[in-house]
């Protein structure tokens, strides 16, 4: 089994649940204006054939929890450092993690699992740590114990070793140098501003005419971003209307900065991600954006294959005018990060600001805020005093500016959580494996489960993560915690595929939840087995391979991870296969593909 440990968010500023079964209460958006426009609901799809398993999958073993050292194995007099203490358990036990052991001088928060420390003269030498995990109802404990040696001079903080051209000024674009431009350009909240705009475009034209036209305000919106997060994470730190509101963290859009600039040509829809972190707070709290050339939904205008070539050929088209040469990276781009940094800026803004409207109307820039993660709190479970419970700090959620109840302008809320694989089918021309809600969550099959049908989204075969309302009815959930929605991930999530499936790697997110996506002991499934993503071969015969365990990476900060790795290299070889598609055979002679056998 793999372990999750979410990368979507909480929404709801009741105390995480603890244990396996805890139930998750939603509350309103944090912003008095912000009930939301939906679409129509999609109508029920056909009773469904449930596919078989690859293999068999062997009941897990019972594991203890994994916990991972602080990379900090130096620190100089006076150097503010940050570190998490955080564990990870492969059957999703319920996990307490206590700091036993620390200098007078570190400071702890148990509620993100954050030791914060400046050491002082006094702390010169050696300092000792431990830390002690234990999972709930069980009879494991643990005792780790380390040590950080404290130096007269600051010492370099640990950074990730510098890869191929590929990896670092195509798919994952993450050092200072290459970002410096686009950061100076793109500041967060002119992001939300112009996210907000382009979003509009989505509104059903009538709800659009509803609209007063006036500018919206930038300060606003980026205080209902932060609002939102603070109910995402439970944590007042995050809530400019808090009197705990911690605004030297949080409070300056220009602190957040860009720290990851991810084109994802690999995607089935080709896309942007631009990771934006609060920099001056000692937790990590991340802000992913996706961007497209597309409106990702226009109700009056329903052409997915039309806007789908559209936005591969366009997007896959800037990637290569603005940093790529000759169908692969502009090896130039290695050496000159400040060159690398502004074709970067340029893309993103020829991206945002992209309108060929005249053309379809859905052809323009369009951003969406998916998926919001941090460790401030939102996958701790608390006491009745809001103290640290159990869980691990880490909580996701997503945000997108929608239109207020009264129409009349636009804010940010969380919306709920789109779904993810629980089978998967061969396409109508049995060329893809293609995802189908399974029995359980399928309207009118006769295995369904009462009330969990409004979790499955026909259109796109995709089960959301439940929730439920205060009157007890099962509904689409905002949030997502390891310690939350332990039976629906393990067990109804994965009846029909196994998290290992070789064939979820075929669907967008490698068809998991953000937390089984990047908290894993396995890796992307073997190129040789054509079953993987040719139903006309048959059904997969192999699991992904395991892995060493992939403790949560967004961004290679300090060190790269197996899991990260490979999957770079999984991403060149679609790449591969979307350039192909969309624009030719030359359009990409300078990729590879290095799994293929």
């Amino acid at each position: 089994m793999n372990r999750v440990k979410l990368w979507c968010f909480a929404l709801g500023l009741v105390a995480c649940g603890a244990g396996k079964t805890a139930p998750i209460k939603p509350a309103p958006p944090p912003s008095p204006d912000a009930a939301v426009v939906t679409p129509d609901a999609a109508p029920p799809a056909p009773p469904v054939d449930a596919a078989p398993p690859v293999v068999e999958v062997k009941p897990p073993v019972d594991s203890p929890p994994e916990w991972f050292a602080p990379v900090w194995k130096k620190v100089g007099v006076g150097q503010k450092i940050a570190f998490g203490i955080e564990a990870i358990d492969q059957d999703l036990d319920e996990t307490v993690v206590t700091l036993t052991k620390a200098p007078k001088s570190a400071k702890y928060d148990p509620v993100t699992l954050t030791v914060s420390w400046t050491p002082t003269k006094a702390d010169l030498g050696k300092q000792d740590f431990e830390v002690s995990i234990a999972t709930v109802g069980k009879e494991y404990k643990l005792t780790k114990a380390f040590s950080i040696e404290v130096t007269k001079a600051k010492q370099p903080a640990p950074v990730a070793e510098e890869k191929d051209a590929v990896t670092e000024t195509l798919l994952m674009i993450r050092q200072p140098g290459r970002l410096a431009q686009v950061n100076k350009d793109w500041p967060l909240d002119k992001l939300l501003l112009t996210a907000a705009n382009g979003f509009r475009w989505q509104f059903k034209e009538e709800n659009r005419a509803k609209l007063d036209n006036k500018p919206l305000d930038k300060k606003k919106l980026f205080e209902q971003f932060l609002g939102n997060l603070a109910v995402a994470q439970n944590n007042p730190r995050l809530d400019p209307k808090s009197p705990k509101f911690d605004k030297a963290a949080f409070g300056n859009p220009a602190s957040w900065k860009i720290v990851a600039f991810r084109p994802r040509i690999d995607r089935q829809w080709t896309e942007l991600r631009v990771v934006y972190k609060a920099m001056n707070a000692p937790e990590p709290m991340f802000g992913m954006w996706r961007i497209r050339p597309v409106v990702e939904y226009v109700p009056s205008l329903p052409r997915p294959e039309e806007e789908h070539a559209y936005n591969n050929k366009t997007f896959l088209g800037m990637v290569a005018k603005h940093l790529m040469k000759d169908g692969g990276p502009n090896e130039a781009f290695l050496k000159d990060q400040a060159a690398n940094g502004k074709a970067v800026s340029a893309l993103m803004t020829e991206l945002l600001t992209h309108d060929d409207s005249k053309n379809g109307n859905y052809k323009r820039g369009f951003a969406i805020g998916i998926a919001m993660e941090g460790r401030m709190g939102g996958g701790s479970a608390r006491n009745a005093d809001g103290t640290y419970k159990s869980g691990d700090g880490w909580g996701w959620s997503i945000m997108k500016p929608f239109q207020t109840q009264d129409a009349k302008t636009q804010a940010y809320v969380s919306p709920t959580i789109p779904g993810f694989w629980t089978l998967a089918v061969p396409s109508a021309d049995g060329k893809r494996w293609e995802p189908k809600c399974s029995p359980r969550f399928t309207k009118g099959d006769p295995n369904a489960a009462p009330g969990f049908e409004v979790l499955c989204r026909p259109t796109l075969g995709f089960v959301d993560l439940p929730d439920t309302t205060p009157e007890g009815k099962i509904t689409n959930s905002r949030r997502e915690a390891t310690n939350l929605l332990i039976e629906h991930k393990l067990k109804a999530m994965t009846e029909h595929m196994p998290l290992q499936d070789p064939r979820r790697d075929v669907g967008e997110e490698n068809g998991m939840t953000c937390s089984q996506c990047h908290i894993r002991n396995f890796g992307m499934h073997d190129y040789a087995d054509l079953a993987a993503t040719d139903p006309s071969q048959g059904t997969p015969k192999t699991l992904n391979h395991k892995i060493t365990t992939l403790n949560f990476q967004i961004i290679p900060d300090t060190h790269w991870e197996e899991f990260t790795l490979e999957f770079l290299k999984h991403q060149e070889c679609r790449a591969k296969e979307n350039f192909e598609a969309a624009l030719g055979a030359a359009s990409h002679k300078g990729l590879t593909c290095k799994l293929k056998p």
